[in-house]
């Protein structure tokens, strides 16, 4: 089991739910059991130079959490949708040594950083 605890977009969230590792295949598995509804996936294929990554992500937030998403960028996909790539980019960024965390609009009010 996976417990997943933090705060974005001003909202706090505590959630837990199955956490499966099928090693062979390489591939995760993940989901929530309460009151959010989330599951993924993600799988590796090593290639000889490098490994590509796969990740499905199922996400329907409540419709208070669907609002404020909506209120970020116009448009609660593309709130979810900036929110993953941020993600993606700052795992990049870490394991290059290329750069910090990539900012995304839950993390600013008016163009700087929420402290």
């Amino acid at each position: 089991r996976i417990r997943v605890m933090g705060e974005a977009a001003g909202h706090k969230y505590d959630s837990d739910g199955p956490f499966i590792v099928h090693r062979d295949d390489r591939k995760m598995e993940w989901g929530s059991d309460g009151e959010n509804n989330y599951s993924g996936w993600m799988t590796v294929e090593p290639t000889v130079t490098a490994s590509t990554v796969t990740v499905h992500l199922s996400f329907n937030p409540k419709p208070e959490l669907a609002a404020a998403f909506k209120e970020q960028t116009g448009s609660r996909d593309k709130t979810i949708r900036s929110g993953l790539t941020a993600a993606l980019q700052s795992i990049k960024n870490l394991i290059e040594g290329d750069g910090d965390k990539v900012l995304t609009p839950a993390d600013t009010t008016n163009g700087k950083p929420n402290s």
